[in-house]
């Protein structure tokens, strides 16, 4: 990604439309999926959400721009770093946690 690459759209639609409540779709259909497929298709669909939040994380960073206080824009940054590194280590441990055979209880139905 070169230094003069900056995104077309507006970050609060990136942010809070892709990044937040597509993200938050896409981990509670994990959530509700976990009891009820097997392991290669749940490791296929975090494979999936792992690479969603990785794409939302280049959107912002190239969207932040977009806004005219620039302290937003690093923030926005900030925390969508830190959701992306969120997603991949508890992407991890439901797959582990998947592979070992345990149940989410509070999902059960």
């Amino acid at each position: 990604m070169s230094p003069e690459t900056r995104g077309s759209q507006p970050l609060r639609r990136v942010f809070w439309i892709y990044g937040v409540a597509c993200s938050q779709a896409l981990f509670f259909s994990l959530l509700w999926l976990f009891n009820r497929v097997d392991s290669p298709l749940y490791a296929l669909l975090l494979v999936g959400f792992v690479g969603y939040s990785l794409l939302i994380t280049r959107l912002v960073w190239t969207n932040a721009d977009n806004v005219r206080d620039e302290r937003l824009g690093v923030i926005a940054r900030f925390l969508t770093v830190a959701w992306g590194l969120n997603a991949i280590l508890v992407s991890g441990f439901l797959l582990l946690s998947h592979l070992g055979g345990h149940a989410l209880p509070l999902l059960d139905s």
